[in-house]
């Protein structure tokens, strides 16, 4: 491929999923001086792994800077609660963990510039509430300018400027940060590859992401609400993966201007101006992208440019805004014949009937570009969840088919004309309760769900008891349990459910011994039952909660977890049979603290330095990733190395067979 790509492909959810890789900023420098260059980090993370690690503790009233001045590479620093007026500078590989230890997480506070700066590699942060009231363009409540961190747990709102910022920042992982209500964006990556933005939350900023000439990210399970513009907003980024976050009452969804060989797939674009809206516009005109969803532009290109130019790939998202989607471009709206589902696009007549793709294509205005296969409703319908209708206009409906004991129920009503009617909660032939509805009446009444799990129903009934309308739901009790009472680092925990009220945004997350904030959630997407999985580089006692859409109080706790640090060294890579091309899943514990390993590929008689593909394990001890097996049949293995150097073999992983 042009340009120094090459072509990524890789499956989710049974999905494949196709990105551009291989761009690169670097220019090319002499071998010897890129050996020295690589033996002299080599040294260096040799050096900090023989001092050995300790731990500071900082109280309120004490000076985090000072210990972080006093540290030595690989310490860990636990900051208690408490207000600390200063400006952090991390120049050294640090742990900085906030405790809570009785008011709230700390809180580093700062006028002057960034709260928090992460100048040096392999720092991890965590738990730290970060907040610049400085307004100046290059400040926010944590700033990032260095490679292989990680940021996990940290709030950054109400800032002057933004609340997380990525400057020339490679390889690092955001996960389960909140930035909201500041000036401008949530999140900014300026220059920046690789990265993982995952779980985050967004309200209320200018933009929720905004990403400036970055490439080959990943901005997954993100959720942004009331943004005043776009969501998530891409300029003059290429290769980027977006995916399964949620986009809800914003100015736009997603937006890219000037970008290229993008995915976006399986997002939840709901209530916001627009859906999804791409744009071609010379750079003399004025774009406002106040009401674009995802809109994609090329600045002063021809017409031949842009057919080159505009191979973004869109499908799987789900689509209910003002307006959906429009395209005066070229644009791949359908992968492996799949495409979006639009609120607008759904009834019989236009194809939508039965099985998962409509019959008929979806034209977006714009221009010439189609989505051949629109999708037939991929997501459950949020009201009503259950409905019945009856003679002259007779007709109940509820918001779901799931309540739990003692919760309200909304019923939604439509007396018959010809003649009076009632309404009753019943159990078999049993009357619980029963309402008058009066005739030809419409409007809303509430019962109180049974405090007994159980099936039961709604009857509309006339004056002669003779039933017009029925609607059956059930009572349950929401219960939560894990798959395992203990468990390793970085090892997958199943947590199995039942009784979810049903909505779309109910949720469980994980939880720390103590700590009121999830290290961790997954969405339920409608399911009143099933299995979600977790797992946690850091050991501890956890346990699981459930919580309905909206509500901050848990419906249901399972038991603990107790998960136990590793010890030694350790490759698994799952499944131990796979087809060409599938995903591989390769779970390591015991990477180099110094962030200096690599997990490679091989045939199995392969020497070390022919990989098939290789991936930075980072600053992580533990944690897995995800390979694309190779398309030709055979024995494969995956090895871990202490650096990409002079590749000193940790651990060898079991053998996969391609067939």
């Amino acid at each position: 491929m042009a340009g120094g790509g090459s072509w990524r492909e890789f499956r989710a959810n049974g999905i494949l999923y196709r990105q551009v890789v291989g761009y690169s900023r670097m220019k090319a420098m002499p071998r010897t001086l890129l050996i020295l260059l690589l033996s002299s980090i080599l040294i260096f993370s040799i050096m900090i792994a023989a001092l050995g690690q300790s731990k500071i503790s900082v109280h309120d009233g004490e000076s985090i800077q000072r210990a972080i001045e006093a540290a030595t590479p690989g310490d860990v620093i636990e900051v208690y609660s408490g207000t600390y007026q200063e400006s952090l500078e991390i120049k050294k590989p640090l742990t900085l963990r906030g405790i809570d230890s009785g008011s709230g997480l700390p809180r580093v506070v700062s006028d002057r510039s960034s709260a928090i700066s992460v100048l040096a590699d392999n720092v991890t942060l965590e738990g730290f509430q970060a907040w610049s009231t400085s307004g100046w363009s290059e400040d926010a409540g944590i700033l990032v300018a260095s490679d292989g961190n990680l940021l996990t747990g940290n709030a950054a709102n109400s800032g002057g400027n933004i609340g997380i910022v990525l400057k020339d920042a490679d390889d690092n992982i955001l996960r389960g940060n909140s930035a909201s209500e500041n000036r401008n964006e949530g999140i900014s990556l300026r220059n920046c590859s690789r990265n993982l933005l995952e779980d985050n939350r967004l309200n209320q900023n200018r933009y929720g992401i905004k990403l400036v000439d970055s490439n080959q990210n990943t901005i997954q399970s993100n959720a942004a609400s009331g943004n005043r513009l776009e969501a998530i907003f891409l300029q003059n980024s290429m290769a980027n993966l977006v995916s399964d976050n949620s986009a809800l009452g914003n100015a736009g969804g997603v937006y890219l201007e000037g970008s290229r060989n993008n995915t976006i797939a399986a997002n939840d674009l709901i209530d916001n101006e627009k859906g999804i809206y791409i744009s071609n516009h010379n750079a003399s005109e004025s774009l406002s992208s106040g009401k674009a969803g995802v809109s994609i532009s090329y600045s002063g290109m021809s017409s031949s440019d842009l057919r080159r130019s505009s191979n973004n790939t869109i499908f799987l998202n789900n689509l209910s805004n003002k307006e959906n989607a429009y395209d005066d471009g070229l644009n791949s709206w359908s992968l492996n014949q799949l495409g979006n589902n639009y609120s607008d696009f759904n009834d019989p007549e236009e194809g939508c009937t039965g099985g998962k793709v409509c019959s008929a294509e979806y034209r977006i205005s714009g221009g010439s570009s189609v989505d051949r296969y629109p999708l037939v409703k991929i997501k459950p319908p949020k009201v009503p969840a259950a409905k019945a209708s009856g003679p002259e206009g007779a007709r109940i409906s509820i918001d779901r088919s799931y309540y739990l004991p003692g919760r309200d129920i909304l019923v939604n009503f439509t007396a018959p004309a010809e003649s009076e009617a009632w309404a009753a909660m019943m159990q078999d032939n049993l009357t619980l309760e029963e309402q008058y509805l009066g005739q030809n009446n419409s409007g809303m009444l509430a019962f109180a769900a049974p405090k007994d799990e159980g099936a039961y129903r709604l009857r509309m009934y006339d004056q002669t008891g003779k039933e017009i309308v029925s609607l059956a739901f059930d009572v349950t009790s929401p219960r939560i349990s894990t798959s395992v009472d203990s468990a390793r680092t970085c090892e997958k925990i199943v947590v199995s459910y039942s009784g979810a009220p049903g909505l779309e945004k109910d949720w469980i997350g994980m939880f720390s011994s103590g700590s009121s904030d999830p290290v961790s959630r997954q969405y339920l997407k409608g399911n009143p039952s099933g299995n979600v999985s977790f797992s946690t580089q850091e050991a501890g006692t956890y346990h699981f909660s459930m919580f309905e859409a909206g509500q901050s109080t848990s419906i249901s706790r399972s038991g603990d977890v107790a998960v136990e640090a590793v010890g030694g060294v350790k490759l698994i890579a799952e499944p131990s049979k796979v087809s060409p091309g599938g995903t591989i899943t390769v779970t390591f514990w015991g990477a180099p603290s110094s962030g200096t390993g690599v997990i490679g590929l091989y045939g199995m008689t392969r020497p070390d330095k022919f990989h098939i593909e290789k991936r930075a394990t980072g600053s992580r001890s533990c944690g897995t990733m995800t390979f694309r097996a190779p398309s030709a049949p055979g024995q494969y293995d995956f090895r871990m190395f202490e650096n990409d150097v002079y590749r000193p073999l940790m651990v060898q992983s079991n053998v996969v067979t391609v067939a």
